[in-house]
């Protein structure tokens, strides 16, 4: 037997057994099904090809379908091996070998000392678990705490900021996602009280961000923008997790967590997906106004040592406008820990 039957039927084999695992017999039954068709529709496409440069060429015989057929699966299971190293190394690689790091920065200016948490909003209940011990050691140390938390706003409001967005947004999105992923959404309550209440949400809300939102985008231009629907992520993700079996669902999830590993270590994807994903104006709302609420509270509060948990995102942008105020403020250090490992 030729080597390339040998690892035709390898490989096929091999797929056939992760095939029946994964999803049963369906699932070999559906690949059969497709690899025929497909054989069948390319076989034609290449019939075609061959008659018109070879007038003498039997079309359609059932000598000359096995000979292809023979090539066609062997070039379906290259390709079938190739995809699932690539994909199965990809993901290996960035949630095993290179999982994505959440820094820990401490900065101060002489008189001030803060220790700013880069945030998730989705990850492992282990990083959890750590970001709410190191809380509490700061905060035994005398330091208080500042988290973000968008405050509601009116109904009306809500709604315009759903639109704007494109997601219906509400305190479930995060753990929605979350469960594509194989992680957890972020809990705020489990960082507060820790020792004592000197726990500060110092962050804006939902009306504060439509009415800076309006100043950048007349209200006119929003009255009469046509706006799709929100999606429902709510609706979608649990229709995908219905759809999908157990070992489906794991597989995916797997796949998902390298994606998100992967976007998380690149300031470059980041921020190619904030200029074509999202609402540039809304985005830049959400950035700004909340970035300078927080150097505000610091620049002109009594704390001295805060400890703080915020998106990594607003980091920069805070760190620039409190030097922009006293050109003493630095970099003491940075750690790191694994939001998704």
């Amino acid at each position: 037997m030729q080597k390339k039957q040998i690892f035709t039927l390898i490989a096929f084999f091999a797929i056939f057994l992760w095939s029946y695992y994964v999803s049963w017999i369906y699932s070999i039954i559906n690949l059969w099904f497709s690899l025929f068709l497909y054989s069948i529709f390319i076989y034609i496409l290449y019939g075609l090809y061959k008659k018109m440069n070879d007038k003498t060429y039997l079309f359609f015989c059932v000598k000359n379908y096995n000979i292809f057929l023979h090539l066609f699966l062997y070039r379906a299971a290259c390709l079938f091996v190739s995809l699932i190293i690539i994909i199965w190394g990809f993901a290996y690689y960035q949630n095993e070998l290179s999982p994505a790091k959440m820094p820990v920065y401490t900065i101060t200016n002489g008189e001030k000392q803060i220790v700013f948490h880069g945030m998730s909003h989705i990850g492992t209940q282990d990083f959890y678990n750590k970001v709410k011990e190191n809380i509490k050691k700061y905060k035994e140390n005398g330091f208080v705490y500042y988290f973000e938390w968008v405050r509601p706003g009116t109904q009306e409001n809500h709604e315009a900021f759903d639109k704007a967005l494109g997601v219906k947004f509400d305190e479930k999105t995060y753990e929605n996602m979350s469960k594509l992923y194989w992680l957890v959404n972020q809990n705020n309550q489990i960082f507060l009280w820790l020792v004592n209440d000197l726990d500060f949400n110092v962050d804006i809300s939902i009306d504060e961000v439509m009415e800076k939102y309006k100043t950048i985008k007349s209200q006119a231009w929003i009255s009469n923008r046509n706006y799709q629907s929100p999606l429902d992520a709510w609706e979608i993700i649990t229709n995908e997790l219905q759809r999908l079996k157990p070992r489906e669902l794991t597989i995916l999830r797997y796949v998902n967590k390298s994606f998100v590993n992967m976007i998380i270590k690149s300031e470059g994807l980041q921020q190619s997906i904030q200029n074509n994903f999202s609402n540039k104006e809304l985005f830049k709302v959400i950035l700004d106004e909340r970035n300078k609420v927080i150097a505000d509270k610091i620049n002109t509060g009594d704390d001295t040592k805060i400890v703080m948990t915020y998106w990594l995102l607003h980091f920069e942008w805070i760190f620039n406008i409190l030097k922009q105020n006293d050109i003493k403020w630095r970099i003491e250090k940075i750690d790191y820990l694994y939001p998704l490992k």
